[in-house]
């Protein structure tokens, strides 16, 4: 499955350190090659066709990422300091996916 990176993920991913980087990059390949198939630890659903792409590692990284189209779209990412993700980021990925999806 395709996976296109939006600017505002490929930016934070470029952003990051090369050990974060690098595993994140794993992740994004394991997703390309299992798209809806890929389910926890490594993806979550967010709830009306969001997911989080989930990368375990010194700091926790999370990529959020729609399907649309037969394709793969990465909207945003962010590090995770706490347990819960901040509901501005969630509820920026969903405005992109809107936008997306329009």
């Amino acid at each position: 499955m395709e996976v296109i990176y939006l600017p505002k993920a490929e930016g934070f991913v470029r952003s990051l350190d090369p050990v974060a980087k690098n595993q994140t990059l794993v992740m994004v390949d394991m997703l390309e090659e299992m798209g809806y198939l890929l389910k926890m630890p490594f993806s979550k659903s967010l709830g009306k066709g969001l997911f989080e792409l989930r990368v375990v590692g010194n700091n926790h990284v999370r990529i959020f990422y729609c399907f649309c189209g037969g394709k793969v779209y990465l909207l945003h990412g962010i590090s995770k300091k706490t347990q819960r993700i901040p509901p501005k980021e969630t509820a920026f990925a969903r405005r992109v996916k809107k936008m997306l999806e329009s």
